[in-house]
């Protein structure tokens, strides 16, 4: 009997001193490898947001450029790529914002033949990454009541999410 009592207390001194700490440093390793194993999945999570941006950049616009510069290389595109083209009238940037959103429009107005602003609205569609044509229309005016001059009036915009305040920037 004295040696079961004796074996019982150097069990639970064991239990205590080597056996219990044991346990406790298994469970915070499981513990931390889950923690690790999310971080992981979530590093690897990163990859797939940089795709999702810059496939939404195409669609929307690019981030991260002001409307000044937007506008600014809506006309540097027109007149570099297509210097037969004639800018008839830039207006100016127009922003719209509410709680969650700002929209920011550039509209441009360009004469020139058919085929020269056809290509022009295709080259802005298919190469330009700084804004989206919303929209585009072809229009004629006459001048000096003698001959009639063919328009181009595309309207761009760019959406981005407003950060915290509504301010018409």
């Amino acid at each position: 009997m004295a040696l079961i009592g004796i074996f019982l207390m150097l069990s639970i001194t064991a239990y205590k001193r080597s056996f219990h700490t044991l346990f406790q440093v298994m469970e915070e390793y499981n513990a931390l490898s889950a923690k690790v194993a999310d971080i992981n999945k979530k590093a690897n999570n990163t990859e797939g947001l940089r795709r999702d941006i810059a496939y939404l950049d195409q669609i929307i616009g690019k981030e991260g450029i002001t409307k000044e510069m937007v506008q600014q290389g809506i006309v540097s595109y027109a007149s570099e790529k297509h210097p037969q083209v004639s800018i008839n009238d830039l207006q100016p940037i127009h922003v719209f914002a509410d709680e969650n959103h700002k929209i920011v429009t550039n509209q441009l107005d360009v004469t020139g033949n058919s085929n020269q602003l056809m290509q022009l609205g295709y080259d802005f569609e298919k190469g330009f990454n700084y804004s989206r044509i919303v929209s585009m229309n072809f229009y004629t005016t006459k001048k000096n009541n003698k001959s009639e001059v063919l328009h181009l009036k595309m309207i761009f915009q760019n959406y981005e999410i407003a950060m915290f305040q509504n301010n018409n920037q």
